[in-house]
């Protein structure tokens, strides 16, 4: 499907040396100049400044105890409903979700998407849901190559970079549990969700 004008193509992944370090691994923080003072005010979920939230209650909370992730065996793994999903969280399967995620890119010509969405011009695409969406590259990839779009990235883990294009945000949901989402989506992406899902 190389050059169908049905398709929408990405930047080739960016190539990097076996020397650099992985884009999630934690870096020591740097030292202020000076002593700081904690604020040890709260910030309430519902806070009009955080903006507005198309989510209902069986979505958690960022500001949650999903962040605890149980340790076993030296591996990360999800809090929120904790064992519904098998893979790790940490480092090394971030590493492995970005690397899967060039795969795709590299297999299928750098194209996003097969499906004939945003190029025919009838039907404008202002809703995507990017199902299990890990560390987010796609839903990013999609969202910078169509600002016009509103795109959501859900997962059961908070692994995704907190600095994202403004058109694209990230939620912690279980996609089994009845949806919260008040408005269509005119797209709904998945990928490698097959043992993740129970029908």
């Amino acid at each position: 499907m190389a050059g169908s004008p049905l398709t929408s193509k990405s930047p080739s992944p960016k190539e990097s040396s076996p020397k650099e370090s992985s884009p999630h691994e934690q870096t020591a923080p740097l030292e202020p100049a000076g002593q700081l003072e904690v604020d040890e005010g709260n910030i309430a979920d519902n806070d009009s400044a955080l903006g507005e939230n198309d989510t209902g209650s069986s979505t958690a909370s960022i500001a949650s105890s999903i962040y605890k992730f149980r340790i076993e065996n030296g591996r990360s793994y999800h809090a929120y409903k904790d064992g519904i999903y098998v893979g790790p969280n940490d480092n090394s399967e971030q590493d492995r979700l970005d690397l899967q995620h060039a795969l795709c890119l590299l297999t299928f010509d750098n194209q996003l998407y097969l499906a004939p969405i945003f190029e025919d011009g009838k039907t404008p695409v202002k809703r995507v849901l990017d199902i299990g969406t890990g560390t987010g590259c796609w839903a990013i990839d999609v969202s910078d190559d169509h600002p016009e779009a509103t795109v959501i990235g859900v997962a059961l883990s908070p692994i995704q970079p907190a600095f994202v294009p403004p058109n694209v945000e990230f939620q912690i949901d279980d996609v089994e549990e009845d949806w919260t989402f008040s408005e269509p989506f005119d797209y709904i992406y998945t990928r490698f969700m097959t043992v993740s899902l129970a029908n």
